[in-house]
């Protein structure tokens, strides 16, 4: 008896394996089965693998390729990036529009500010200059403030680097300028931060 129960661990595992080998029917590579007449079977010029079935399986289908890395993505990594353009709303002159000549419109900063975190400012705020979209900057005509904006492509977990971008451009204007006023960086999903200089 001590016998037998030690040889039923290998007699299963024969078993086991030996069950999708005799699952899978005794048609072999190359050869075809003979069908047989009778109910639910066809005729024997019919289970032929001369059928022609759509290739449901192949990546050969003309089906738009969702998975690709070389979609058409907006550059949201250059420099020469589509601006979009002076801030619009609240700040307007006495006809209720923003003016688009003269001293009080809004003037583009983008490059100079640029340019002062890539040679100017310390080492440590360099990088700033990779994520500001756009700089705008006016004095309304009934103030001495400047009014700036500086749009950045910061996110909602980025809010510390959302404010230093407006400290470090209020000590540019500072500094360079000479200038007092008030800037808003605005972000995407609600990243904003703004500072007084």
């Amino acid at each position: 008896m001590k016998i037998t129960i030690r040889r039923m661990p290998v007699v299963a595992a024969l078993v086991c394996l030996c069950l999708p080998l005799v699952s899978c029917g005794t048609e072999h590579a190359g050869a075809r089965a003979v069908a047989t007449s009778g109910p639910g079977s066809s005729a024997a010029g019919d289970t032929s693998d001369d059928q022609t079935l759509p290739d449901t399986t192949s990546d050969d289908q003309n089906l738009p390729d969702e998975t690709s890395d070389d979609q058409t993505l907006p550059d949201t990594t250059s420099d020469d990036q589509q601006d979009p353009g002076p801030p619009m709303g609240d700040t307007t002159d006495d006809d209720g529009g923003v003016p688009t000549a003269g001293p009080h419109r809004w003037f583009p900063m983008l490059r100079e500010f640029r340019a002062y975190l890539s040679t100017d400012a310390p080492e440590a705020d360099a990088a700033i200059a990779a994520h500001v979209t756009g700089a705008y900057i006016r004095t309304p005509a009934d103030s001495t403030r400047s009014t700036a904006v500086v749009r950045v492509d910061y996110g909602v977990m980025e809010q510390d680097d959302a404010d230093r971008t407006a400290e470090v451009f209020a000590h540019w204007r500072d500094s360079v300028y000479g200038d007092h006023g008030h800037v808003d960086v605005l972000g995407p999903a609600k990243t904003t931060a703004q500072r007084d200089w």
